[in-house]
């Protein structure tokens, strides 16, 4: 949580993260946020005061999909030998982290952004940058990235086992 606590300081600057964890949510399990607003902010021509606060989730099954998709492609990749599964696994972990922080964040920034926008003018939802990030994820996007993810991982890897030995005398 502290970097998607980190990401989300980022993508929303003009609020206060007051609350952010897994939360067992109607028989499903969310990641929730309770945010404030420290600053005027004016949306579709209408201004919001400081001290609005703002509760927004998304399902916690999201953060499952990246694992499950990327391991699954790495662990089934032709061409490399099993004995060296290991390692490429291994290396798909920093892309794994990515593809949580490409994704969570994200959309609970999205969700936050639907949820201001629908109180001015539910038809202009989808102005919201935020929302449309939202909206891409849930469309596929996640999947894509999952899969670009795995494969820059393959990548990697056949650079690692290709580059020469750093450490070899020369």
């Amino acid at each position: 949580m502290p970097l998607f606590r980190a990401e989300l300081n980022l993508l929303m600057p003009e609020f206060r993260l007051d609350y952010l964890d897994w939360k067992f949510d109607l028989n499903e399990t969310v990641v929730a946020l309770t945010a404030t607003l420290t600053e005027h902010r004016v949306v579709l021509g209408r201004v919001l005061p400081p001290g609005v606060s703002i509760n927004a989730s998304t399902l916690a099954a999201h953060a499952w999909v990246h694992p499950v998709l990327m391991f699954s492609l790495l662990a089934a990749w032709p061409g490399i030998a099993w004995r060296r599964k290991p390692l490429l696994l291994l290396l798909g972990l920093p892309f794994l982290l990515m593809a949580e922080l490409l994704d969570v964040p994200v959309m609970l920034w999205g969700a936050l952004e639907d949820l201001i926008y629908f109180q001015f003018d539910p038809a202009r939802v989808a102005e919201s940058i935020g929302s449309r990030a939202q909206h891409f994820l849930d469309g596929g996007g996640r999947y894509a990235l999952s899969i670009l993810l795995a494969l820059a991982a393959v990548i990697s890897f056949k650079k690692f086992l290709h580059a020469p030995n750093m450490c070899a005398p020369k």
